[in-house]
Order: structure tokens, then sequence, then C-alpha cells
């Protein structure tokens, strides 16, 4: 799922957490993605947070957001 997302890298992976990085389209800001499953809850936990800036215009929130519905779905 976030293998194939455009402009998105995973840089660390395991069994149960993901870090990928995540660069903005126009200008190349980079943001992280992390990803825990917490097996033992049967939830998955997520952060997206813009590395650079005060602001991220909703990019971030907008992230969780795509990848809670393919989840869903």
């Amino acid at each position: 799922m976030v293998e194939g997302t455009p402009r998105t890298v995973v840089v660390n992976q395991d069994e149960n957490y993901l870090h990928a990085e995540a660069s903005s389209e126009i200008f190349g800001f980079v943001d992280d993605l992390e990803l825990f499953a917490d097996v033992d809850k049967g939830q998955i936990q997520a952060r997206s947070e813009s590395r650079l800036g005060d602001s991220d215009l909703g990019v971030n929130a907008a992230r969780i957001a795509e990848l809670r519905s393919a989840l869903e779905r």
C-alpha cells in the first residue's frame, strides 16, 4: 500500500513497523510517515509529520485519512 504511493520511499521496515519518507510534488519537502502494528490490540498506529515549517496545509492529515480508507476497504 505505502510502496505504491507516489514520491514515497520506505526507509525502514520490520515485522510491525514501517518508516517512509514522502516528498511533496512541487518543492520536494520531506514528510515522515510511520506505521506501527500493535498486534495485541489489533490496531495500527499511524503518524505523518512534516520535517520543516509550521503548516503542511493538511497534507499529512489527508495522507493518514487516505491510508485509513484503504485499510477499511
